[in-house]
């Protein structure tokens, strides 16, 4: 998936006649953006987010402050800090490309992939010509039908140990199923569980392929060492 896009780090041109205290609260956000600006380009981005929360105060209705907080915050982990200055930027200025392509970005790191979905597809309606927009949508896409998929094999195999909640064998299948899906804290309960109902074959669990990502867990390894039974 593209790198989520720095904009421009310039404040948008105030209106012609803009009263001279307007004048200097603007200069004022112009010169907080500029060392917010700089701040990131050194990694100081606790700073930088301190310099362009005082810009987006002195001049609010700049999109262009608010989508370089929102891509601070992004960097910080504030992500739904980010999510919100990267709202507010297109309530500002909707035919923004950049700012919706990341918004879009950020809404796939966190699995939100009908929100980035949504963004993409609005974005390349909007402008049909961006080959960035749509390859993020191409794999937005993709990303969500992964997802479903590990949804539904999920699902089938919690499914089938409901149905036999006594056999040992059904939840140790849904443990392999976690297993592969890389889900170590679901693995892990399914399989107590299946040998809390007396699963036997216990020499398997390390061999088992599909519990290989297991492997490294200190959680699985403990299970091991506590749950083995005593010859």
């Amino acid at each position: 998936m593209k790198k989520l896009a720095l904009i421009a780090l310039t404040l948008c041109a105030l209106l012609p006649g803009a009263a001279r205290g307007q004048d200097k609260a603007a200069d004022a956000a112009a010169q907080q953006n500029a060392r917010g600006a700089a701040l990131i380009k050194e990694g100081k981005f606790e700073e930088a987010a301190a310099e362009l929360r005082k810009a987006a105060e002195a001049a609010p209705k700049s999109a262009v402050i608010q989508s370089n907080l929102a891509y601070v915050y992004d960097r910080q982990g504030r992500i739904e800090e980010a999510v919100a200055a990267y709202r507010k930027a297109l309530e500002l200025d909707p035919k923004n490309a950049t700012v919706r392509n990341n918004l879009a970005n950020l809404y796939s790191k966190q699995g939100l992939y009908d929100d980035a979905t949504r963004e993409l597809e609005d974005l390349v309606q909007r402008d049909p010509a961006n080959a960035t927009a749509k390859a993020n949508l191409e794999n937005a896409l993709k990303s969500k039908a992964v997802t479903q998929q590990r949804n539904d094999q999920a699902a089938s195999a919690v499914q089938g140990a409901d149905a036999k909640p006594n056999d040992p064998q059904a939840a140790y299948n849904a443990a392999r199923v976690y297993a592969r899906l890389g889900d170590a804290d679901q693995a892990l309960t399914w399989l107590n569980k299946a040998l809390d109902l007396g699963y036997d074959q216990f020499d398997y669990l390390s061999l088992d392929p599909s519990l290989v990502s297991l492997k490294k867990d200190p959680r699985f390894l403990k299970l091991l060492e506590e749950r083995r039974p005593a010859r």
